[in-house]
């Protein structure tokens, strides 16, 4: 494991420690571990941000289907820690600064997130099958341009650099299917009602389920759109060109900073 990984590590080992002074939590309580499934893209970001792609979780861990689930059972579990994306803080929790070795630690907010200063800044990513032509293009593009963007700031999350559509005739008729991440469910269902405001002949069916179900259920060929939270694999980029003969194009919609969040 390298240095960086091991002070981010202690970063969030320490943040432990002081929990039961400044968490809410009864001095001598048991801290309550609370992670993600295993097909989360979320889960295996932060495992892979942390321990390195090597090494494990420790068993033990309360383990959640969903990223709201884990803001949720922390809000209201004493001594409990957990992490999930920034879109789903409340007032019921505490996120942590974390620190890179021999920094100040630094906060998970959208101005650190989008200056790469914050160490578990990560892309949003939406995959789809190479260049995407009638609604599912509109839908995209639209996605992508200033109206987009402006949602991923309502719903929490960081935008990015917009691109005006060239096209401004409405969009085709059509159903467009999308799953994945959890963390971007929240975003993913604004933006379909969003846009069927826009054209309500166009159905845009939104399921979560994690990123590790989205890419699977994108190589089968049962949605439109993998939304995912972590880099799409290899292996499974290959699998899919193998069985559809064409290639994944991805596309950075959104940035989030992973949040350790703690219980008040």
């Amino acid at each position: 494991m390298s240095q960086m990984k091991w002070i981010l590590l202690a970063s969030v080992v320490a943040s432990l420690a002081g929990m039961t002074g400044c968490g809410g939590g009864r001095s001598g309580d048991e801290i309550v571990r609370v992670s993600r499934q295993n097909n989360s893209g979320t889960y295996v970001y932060f495992r892979e941000a942390v321990l390195g792609k090597d090494r494990e979780f420790k068993l033990g861990s309360n383990d959640q289907s969903g990223s709201k689930d884990v803001v949720e059972l922390v809000s209201t579990t004493p001594n409990a820690i957990g992490y999930s994306g920034m879109g789903y803080a409340t007032d019921e929790v505490k996120m942590l600064p974390i620190a890179k070795e021999g920094e100040t630690p630094v906060p998970p907010t959208a101005e650190n997130a989008s200056q790469g200063t914050y160490p578990l800044a990560r892309p949003l990513y939406i995959y789809v099958v190479g260049e995407p032509t009638g609604a599912l293009k509109h839908y995209l593009d639209w996605i992508r341009s200033s109206e987009g963007q402006a949602i991923v700031e309502e719903v929490g999350y960081v935008s990015t650099p917009a691109i005006e559509m060239s096209d401004a005739s409405p969009p085709p008729d059509g159903t467009i299917k999308t799953a994945g991440s959890d963390t971007m469910v929240n975003l993913a269902q604004a933006w379909a009602e969003d846009y069927g405001k826009l054209d309500p002949n166009v159905d845009i069916l939104v399921s979560g389920g994690g990123s590790g179900v989205g890419i699977d259920k994108f190589i089968d060929g049962t949605v439109d759109i993998a939304n995912a939270s972590r880099d799409m694999k290899d292996e499974d980029r290959t699998l899919f060109t193998e069985k559809t003969g064409s290639e994944v194009t991805d596309h950075t919609v959104a940035l989030d900073a992973l949040a350790v969040y703690v219980h008040k």
